[in-house]
């Protein structure tokens, strides 16, 4: 299923690359994680999944993310 340009909550991940139609369990636990889980999980199910450079950032920007894969 294609993204439409808009918005859409975006999940750090830490230590985990994430490729589509992959199954994998996400344990979150900061809260603005937390939230944009239960964002997608209450409206359209759709969320960006984003490798966080460095693991340890506890509040990644978007200049901590990759871009790719």
């Amino acid at each position: 299923m294609p993204l439409e340009a808009g918005r859409y909550p975006v999940l750090p991940l830490r230590d985990i690359v994430v490729f589509p139609h992959m199954i994998v369990p996400l344990f979150v636990g900061r809260e603005k994680s937390v939230r944009a889980l239960e964002e997608v999980m209450n409206d359209d199910k759709q969320i960006m999944l984003f490798a966080q450079n460095e693991a340890g950032e506890e509040n990644p920007t978007p200049d901590d993310l990759y871009e790719m894969g």
